[in-house]
């Protein structure tokens, strides 16, 4: 089967411009429920109530870091009441994943109920109104074929709305909020006319996120999250551009910046990203090891590039491999986008393997995506028509070059060097955040080395233009 016929025959597998095949197909608004879903009937217990609040905090706030974990959980101990009703039962949406999933959707339901989207006029223009909001978008990400993009856009009205002459800690979780609206549309379908209309009117925040005082030794926490953040924001301008037809974005510079973030890595991460002796990872750089690949696999299959075929291949088994130990990660699921950027990244693989005519890797894609709960029904049902097409004569291969070195490239830097300015994404070596004009200056470094022309820039005002 050569990649044309692939791409014919199977078009919600195949990758185009820049966008997985089943995305641009009409889309299955499918709300999907656990058969043992119970109502809630009355108040959760004590006992109940401080079990899922503990859970979200172990679980869902170390990928998702929305919440003042102390402030919340001084106020929950002393008084649940001082917290909003909808954001009490949208934290305990999601831990119940966790814990006893038959809960979930009832909380979310009260959660939406007190919410109340179809009258966002009436909503209260505070903080944890658009907390709320984030958390209910996090939950219908997780638990539905598609996610309701209706709390995003609320959310970034009020944002707009929140008056910024507040005290640090207030305005620092207005930020929070803002970056991870900004990742959940970033990381997001942008073909999707929903989302790419929210995208075009979203304001980039002017600074990343930092620690508050009550947040001891968290650093180098906020500082791996931070590379989230800025991978999300490469991303989206390299999805747009794609989209657009660019064709003279740097790959080679890419490349160069990859390999300085993994140089940049402790040992022992490095070796955990690929490892297969179980070794336990934080998910936060095994997040933006993924993103890093798939955007060097996006980058090749949209410039039709003439790499070296081992590094490609060797790339789509390093990305197959890590997307595995991240979808069997306790805290997948909590991660900002993380069902749809798990399918994609595998997607991005089985293109190399089509086009290499590697096909015994197949199965394995199929049995990954096995893991990954309420994806579209087109991707399972392709995926299993292609894997018995394949399965007659199919094409053994060689031993997987994994155990080479993981870039298999000569590195740019010593894990010791200074970083240059072409260092990848704010790898910040003091692990403090970075000041406002760090960041603009920065961030339109990165974008002018792959000479991909802003979607968005930062003007003197703090508000973000979109072009």
């Amino acid at each position: 089967m050569n990649y044309q016929e692939f791409q014919s025959k199977y078009s919600s597998l195949s990758v185009k411009n820049g966008q997985p095949g089943y995305e641009l197909l009409p889309q299955q608004h499918l709300i999907i429920t656990n058969n043992t879903t119970v109502a809630m009937t009355a108040e959760p217990t004590k006992e109940l109530e401080d079990t899922l609040f503990h859970i979200y905090f172990a679980f869902v706030h170390p990928a998702y870091p929305l919440l003042f974990k102390q402030c919340i959980l001084d106020i929950h101990s002393k008084d649940k009441y001082l917290l909003s009703h909808s954001l009490r039962y949208a934290i305990m949406s999601l831990s119940s994943i966790y814990h006893n999933n038959e809960y979930s959707m009832s909380f979310y339901q009260l959660a939406k109920d007190h919410i109340n989207i179809a009258s966002p006029e009436l909503l209260s223009i505070r903080l944890d109104t658009v907390q709320t909001l984030l958390l209910l978008y996090k939950y219908t990400e997780i638990s539905f074929i598609t996610p309701d993009v209706r709390y995003l856009e609320i959310a970034n009205v009020i944002l707009k709305q929140l008056n910024s002459s507040l005290m640090f800690q207030q305005q620092e979780m207005i930020n929070r909020a803002r970056w991870i609206l900004f990742a959940s549309v970033g990381l997001s379908n942008l073909s999707d006319p929903g989302f790419n209309k929210l995208y075009s009117e979203i304001d980039l925040p002017t600074h990343l996120p930092q620690p508050l005082k009550e947040e001891h030794n968290e650093d180098a926490f906020w500082n791996k999250f931070s590379q989230v953040l800025n991978l999300s924001v490469l991303y989206s301008h390299t999805i747009q551009s794609i989209i657009a037809g660019a064709s003279d974005i740097d790959i080679h510079q890419f490349i160069s910046m990859r390999q300085h973030w993994y140089d940049s890595l402790n040992p022992s991460v490095q070796s955990a990203l690929v490892c297969e002796n179980g070794q336990v990872i934080d998910i936060l750089p095994l997040y933006n090891a993924i993103i890093y690949d798939m955007l060097y696999l996006l980058l090749l299959l949209h410039q039709q590039h003439q790499v070296k075929r081992g590094i490609t291949i060797e790339t789509a088994y390093r990305l197959q491999r890590m997307i595995y130990k991240w979808v069997t990660h306790t805290q997948f699921i909590s991660a900002i986008q993380s069902k749809r950027m798990a399918v994609f990244g595998l997607l991005l693989c089985l293109q190399v393997y089509i086009i290499a005519n590697i096909f015994d890797c197949i199965e394995n894609i199929r049995l990954v995506m096995k893991h990954i709960q309420y994806i579209d029904p087109k991707i399972d049902q392709q995926l299993n028509e292609l894997t018995r097409q394949l399965t007659i004569g199919r094409i053994r291969t060689p031993n997987s070059p994994l155990e080479e070195d993981y870039f298999s490239l000569i590195p740019m830097h010593s894990t010791c060097s200074s970083p240059s300015l072409s260092t990848p994404l704010f790898v910040n070596q003091n692990t403090s955040p970075l000041a406002k004009d760090e960041l603009d200056i920065l961030l339109q470094e990165q974008l002018q080395q792959l000479q991909i022309k802003p979607v968005c820039y930062l003007n003197s005002n703090n508000n973000v233009n979109k072009s």
